[in-house]
């Protein structure tokens, strides 16, 4: 989903987010990995996108998208969406 009044997936939470922002950002988490400049975490800033890959069989290499916050935490479209902490072993 991409729309606050019925629900969001992660890649239409993060394109919702920047568009708020001004930023035009396509549909789904690999195409915005596709669109973007990569670095790593630690060089991360809040507001940056942090993705992951192999979260689930969806065909694709990137599979999931947030935003990052600081602190090695983001906010991200999971279940439910919020705050997730990046240090933990699922991502």
């Amino acid at each position: 989903g991409d729309n606050p009044k019925t629900s969001f997936d992660c890649s239409g939470l993060t394109q919702w987010s920047y568009r708020k922002a001004g930023i035009n950002l396509p549909r789904t988490a690999q195409q915005q990995y596709d669109v973007t400049e990569h670095i790593p975490l630690s060089e991360a800033k809040p507001g940056d996108l942090v993705f992951f890959h192999s979260t689930y069989n969806a065909g694709t290499y990137v599979t999931h998208v947030g935003i990052y916050v600081g602190n090695n935490q983001m906010y991200n479209a999971g279940d439910p969406i919020g705050y997730a902490d990046l240090t933990s072993s699922y991502w």
